[in-house]
């Protein structure tokens, strides 16, 4: 149990950080208890928040989530049900509402809004976050590789690298994957094709075999990755289709929609592709 109370309380530390609006929810949530007189708003925002609140931090319901519905790795979602800004802007409104002095009403105003941007971070720079490059808000090379595997009226499967996983089906939705984000998240899925996909080098018997257990009609390798085996990849029933943006993708002999797709690709290739191609592969 101890392990357990630790645990809640790293996961405490590392989802409010430096910020100091934990401390704001309690003390906005102490002055709502002493000076709040509307029934709804005070079980809302003072019985409810506590409530989740001591669950949290509880061990036998942080022990029992983590292991029947939840897990260490999103343990953290429960605070997610503290409505932490709309219970300081309400006791906020409702602390200057009572200064009957303009200026006075200005002045804290201010105060207020320079105190939250002292204490917050800029978004903008999050190493994470980065400049649009298109109208989707999506990485330039994820939308290029779903162009190719799209095909018209039907959905279509595909196994893709790992950092392409999260945004193909925002893009396309048409486009059905091997496994999901859950393959990233260590404890939540095991899948041996992300293993085949992942591996270094890739071995091409494995990766053909697993896709055509899981009825994958595409395979998207980043190029250069180095395959090893007793045949390459075209022996295994899966014929390099094309590449773009650093992405070679191979196409299931056995698709429906295979020899138009060959075909479609065939007529934008140069005279040497074959010849470049299997120097760089």
């Amino acid at each position: 149990m101890a392990e357990v109370i630790q645990t809640t309380i790293d996961i405490y530390k590392n989802y409010i950080g430096n910020s100091m609006m934990a401390v704001l929810l309690m003390a906005a949530v102490l002055y709502l208890w002493v000076t709040e007189e509307k029934k709804e708003v005070k079980i809302l925002f003072v019985y409810l928040t506590a409530a989740v609140g001591v669950l949290f931090f509880f061990p036998v319901f942080a022990y029992i989530a983590m292991h029947v519905f939840l897990d260490k790795q999103v343990y953290y979602r429960i605070i997610w049900l503290l409505p932490m800004g709309m219970i300081v802007s309400y006791t906020f409104v409702k602390v200057v509402t009572q200064i009957e002095l303009k200026r006075r009403r200005i002045a804290v105003s201010i105060f207020a809004l320079l105190f939250l941007i002292q204490t917050g971070s800029l978004i903008y720079l999050n190493p994470m976050v980065t400049v649009r490059e298109n109208l989707y808000h999506l990485p330039a090379e994820d939308i290029a590789v779903a162009d190719v595997l799209h095909v018209d009226g039907r959905n279509v499967k595909a196994v893709v690298p790992a950092e392409l996983l999260q945004f193909i089906r925002q893009y396309d939705p048409s486009i059905e994957l091997a496994y999901g984000r859950e393959a990233l998240v260590e404890g939540w899925s095991s899948n041996p094709l992300f293993e085949c996909m992942e591996a270094n080098p890739v071995r091409s018997y494995a990766i053909t075999d697993y896709s055509r257990q899981q009825g994958v009609e595409y395979i998207v390798l980043r190029t250069g990755t180095p395959i090893v085996g007793g045949n390459p990849i075209q022996k295994y029933q899966f014929t390099y289709l094309t590449t773009v943006e650093n992405y070679d993708i191979y196409i299931f002999d056995n698709a429906e929609f295979a020899e138009e797709k060959k075909a479609e690709y065939a007529s934008l290739m140069d005279e040497d592709w074959e010849e470049n191609w299997t120097n760089t592969h």
